[in-house]
């Protein structure tokens, strides 16, 4: 995980299109229906929203075989000039994708890794700034399913978890987690 936030936020402001197919409005939080995924971070608000900067700010996505499964969920909060942002990961895995229904709940420290885990992970990003990165330790923190429909392949849900940066020891904490109506492929 700790190479693979700079690397996703990177890919991800590379990229020149985005194949999101949800709703595209800067003020659509409200909305029944609509993308976004809310939290703060050290009680700053972090807002990712699928918005037209030509770059995808929210994606998801789904690796499933007959032993195991994972989900990986970013989303960029991008800044006016797009040449700055912070990213959030959160990602689960488990022995089978039955195991995310609504309702589920894993809390870290994970009591039994072969049903249901979860970390997460935060990144700042400046064009030619260092690259930093934030990753869960696992000690606490919560991700929760409140909606998912697998057949039009979109999740929703709720999240919190501290994340530190190995190279200086420094914490963060997100709290007040949603991601709602993400289309995962």
């Amino acid at each position: 995980m700790r190479y693979f936030i700079p690397f996703l936020l990177s890919m991800l402001l590379i990229a020149c299109s985005s194949d999101d197919d949800s709703v595209t409005s800067d003020d659509n939080n409200g909305e029944l229906g609509a993308t976004f995924i809310t939290a703060k971070i050290n009680g700053n608000d972090f807002e990712a929203i699928p918005i037209d900067r030509g770059v995808p700010t929210i994606s998801a996505e789904l690796d499933e075989n007959a032993a195991f499964f994972s989900l990986v969920i970013a989303g960029i909060d991008l800044f006016e000039n797009i040449t700055e942002g912070e990213a959030i990961i959160i990602a689960m895995a488990g022995a089978s994708f039955d195991l995310v229904f609504e309702g589920a709940q894993v809390n870290n420290p994970v009591d039994n890794p072969l049903e249901l885990t979860f970390g997460g992970g935060y990144a700042p990003y400046e064009t030619g700034g260092p690259n930093v990165d934030f990753d869960t330790d696992g000690s606490s923190g919560f991700l929760r399913i409140t909606a998912i429909d697998k057949e039009a392949q979109t999740i929703s849900g709720e999240f919190e978890y501290n994340v530190e940066n190995s190279d200086t020891g420094e914490t963060l904490q997100i709290t007040e987690g949603v991601f709602n109506n993400i289309n995962y492929q």
